[in-house]
């Protein structure tokens, strides 16, 4: 797991599919929002554009992918996702290899509040439960980043 500002994305330049996509992310705002998912560099890395209204957390469940790291980044709102290891949350939704997910529950792990400009990135080991309401419940404007990891 990463946690970060858009603001330290220099920092990641060794890891190249990962500044690619936070230079993109950068430039993003509300208003040039992308409709369809933006391509980096083929079915290594590319972002998808996500409209959201975040939920109490007894409404979200873990999830996780094998071949992609996620790279959630705010543009708008404020978003609650908790990270956990996949080895201590229990699968409630078997991985489905076509769409890249497992579900899983649990109820710890870190908690991070992403607001507009940070960035959070999970790697398949990292359960994440995404789209909670940090208090009451909010639109959130956000882009996931994919980055293959086989």
């Amino acid at each position: 797991m990463i946690l970060d500002s858009l603001d330290h994305r220099g920092c990641y330049a060794e890891m190249t599919e990962l500044k690619s996509i936070l230079d993109v992310m950068a430039e993003i705002q509300p208003d040039t929002m992308p409709q369809s998912k933006m391509i980096i560099d083929g079915d290594k890395a590319f972002i998808n554009p996500v409209l959201l209204t975040t939920k109490p957390f007894a409404e979200t469940k873990f999830e996780a992918h094998q071949r992609y790291a996620d790279v959630h980044c705010i543009i708008a709102g404020i978003e609650e996702i908790i990270v956990n290891d996949l080895s201590k949350v229990t699968e409630i939704e078997a991985y489905s290899k076509e769409n890249d997910i497992g579900f899983y529950q649990g109820e710890s792990g870190t908690v991070c509040i992403l607001k507009p400009g940070d960035f959070l990135v999970c790697f398949p080991q990292d359960a994440h439960r995404v789209a909670i309401a940090p208090s009451i419940p909010d639109a959130v404007i956000k882009l996931v980043g994919k980055i293959k990891m086989d």
